[in-house]
């Protein structure tokens, strides 16, 4: 008897259900460090200050503004480091009216640049706290999200050591509080520089923390429940970006608001008394009386015993496992022979390559998006809680459609349906704020669709005998999509703010014609070596 049929005699109880909805909390408040720097490093409005117009109590849109500064035509919003250039013009005394704010004394033929700024006093990021003002200063906002994913990259196999080693329930803890901390401290930097390292280090806090408690939640129930539970978990993620988009949108000041969203993190203390620890990585570690116990907990949830005999059971499960993993050990020394076996055969090559460059395309375009939303027209903060809060329907209906259609049409609709919502936003006039709006949501919607999809889809493509490894190799690829998002936003900054959306298009839409190159896997057998997943029936 294996730990999958006690877990399946047992079934769903009160217990896993208790736990699964703590590690749903967790999920969503992980999602607030790798997002947070859309909020506080996000561009504001300011302006030229005018001395000859603006007093102590200036307001950032005057009515006179459109005759000192000039307006960009597309977003009727005044340029931020340009003004017309003032010449005075002398009174019918023949003296020379300096200080007067006169329409007439401003020549709208000749712009220049300013050193000084009116700021829209409702708002508050670190670009009026620290004075990065202006395009020359925009890579200083677009490195904040650069060094948080440099963090992640850095992060993970540092996480995935710390879970391996000392557990899953010691990493989301260690991971959660250690970023809550980081977080706070952030909001008390004084200068740029101190900022961004503790960016740095919160990103790598935090980076291990999703693939933990995501872990820690499905092992703890059967296999049958597995889909259901992770799905319902997935649907905590995107709230913590909609909780914090809205602690933004309310407080309006990113010191405060980093405050208010990462010090309730410090809460998850207190799951070291009642959150188990995965019960298959205990046995791994062949701790067999912790896992009786929580073996015992989910039964009596159930209204069931654990039968005595199911000890013995795991033990003797154990040591067959140990074995089988000396195994494995003595195997990974012809990793070499296999990779070179693999990267060989030009199917597998390609299935390789296409298979990354849709995680790069994957994680490029979900996390652009959620970057881009605060450059949208409208109300920046309502863009970025629509923007995330469209996951919760993608998670459930990905599920749905994974449950019911062939992997790959399902896989390629997704990345279409992503990519046409990005080219339809460049075509629509921005007169039509909500048609742009509905465009881009359907856009994140069908990429956070194409993401869980492909997760799944990428360990039934490979085979068993070097799955982790080419995952991994997959997997640190669709990091650079992490890596390149945050340049999105200088991207359009230069060259216009079409442009990345316009990209993210163009690049699903090619990543959706390539998924067709995939084997179909929905209920087919995993294969176990390189020869299966040559075969051409398995490509066609």
């Amino acid at each position: 008897m294996d730990l999958d049929e006690i877990l399946s005699n047992f079934g769903l109880g009160s217990y896993q259900v208790t736990v699964c909805a703590l590690m749903g909390l967790v999920l969503m408040y992980s999602n607030i460090s790798p997002l947070s720097y859309a909020i506080t490093a996000s561009d504001i409005k300011y302006r030229c200050e005018i001395p000859q117009c603006d007093t102590d109590n200036s307001t950032y849109n005057p009515d006179w503004l459109n005759q000192a500064i000039p307006f960009k035509e597309n977003s009727n919003e005044p340029y931020k480091c340009l003004m017309y250039r003032f010449e005075p013009r002398t009174n019918r005394t023949g003296i020379s009216a300096n200080s007067t704010c006169n329409p007439e004394s401003f020549n709208l033929s000749s712009k220049m640049k300013c050193n000084k700024w009116v700021f829209d006093k409702t708002e508050r990021t670190i670009v009026n706290d620290f004075g990065i003002m202006c395009e020359k200063n925009k890579w200083k906002l677009i490195m904040v999200g650069t060094v948080n994913s440099i963090g992640q990259i850095i992060g993970i196999p540092l996480a995935g050591y710390i879970s391996d080693k000392s557990g899953r329930k010691f990493m989301l803890i260690l991971g959660s509080v250690t970023s809550a901390i980081l977080g706070t401290l952030k909001s008390f930097t004084v200068n740029y520089y101190s900022f961004l390292l503790c960016e740095f280090l919160e990103s790598m806090a935090s980076c291990g923390v999703y693939a933990a408690t995501f872990v820690l939640g499905i092992e703890l129930v059967s296999r049958k429940s597995r889909a259901t539970v992770s799905t319902l978990m997935g649907c905590f993620y995107p709230m913590g970006a909609v909780i914090m988009g809205f602690s933004a949108y309310m407080i309006l000041d990113w010191r405060i608001m980093l405050r208010v969203v990462n010090l309730p993190g410090l809460l998850i203390l207190g799951y070291i008394w009642y959150v188990p620890e995965s019960i298959r990585w205990l046995q791994t570690k062949n701790r067999i009386e912790e896992m009786a116990i929580v073996l015992s907990k989910i039964a009596e949830s159930n209204g069931n015993t654990l039968p005595a005999c199911v000890k013995e059971a795991l033990i003797a499960n154990t040591i067959a496992s140990s074995n089988a993993t000396n195994t494995l050990d003595n195997n990974q020394v012809c990793s070499c022979r296999l990779l070179k076996k693999i990267f060989s055969s030009i199917d597998i090559l390609i299935l390789v390559v296409n298979c990354s460059f849709c995680w790069m395309t994957i994680t490029l375009v979900y996390y652009g998006l959620s970057l881009t939303s605060v450059e949208l027209s409208g109300n920046k903060y309502l863009n970025f809680m629509l923007v995330n809060a469209v996951e919760i329907p993608a998670f459930l209906s990905s599920w749905y459609f994974m449950e019911h259609f062939p992997r790959r049409p399902t896989q390629a609709f997704a990345f279409f349906l992503s990519g046409v919502g990005c080219i339809m936003v460049n075509l629509i006039s921005t007169d039509y704020v909500w048609a742009q709006l509905l465009l881009f949501l359907s856009s994140k919607y069908a990429i956070t669709m194409a993401f869980n999809n492909l997760y799944i889809f990428t360990a039934e493509m490979f085979p068993t005998e070097m799955r982790m490894s080419l995952i991994g190799i997959v997997s640190m690829f669709g990091r650079l999509g992490v890596l390149f998002a945050p340049q999105m936003t200088l991207l359009g900054a230069y060259f216009g703010q079409y442009v990345p959306i316009l990209l993210f298009g163009i690049i699903s839409t090619v990543a959706g014609a390539t998924s067709f190159l995939f084997p179909e896997t929905k209920d087919k057998s995993l294969s176990h070596t390189v020869r299966p997943v040559e075969s051409a029936e398995e490509l066609k």
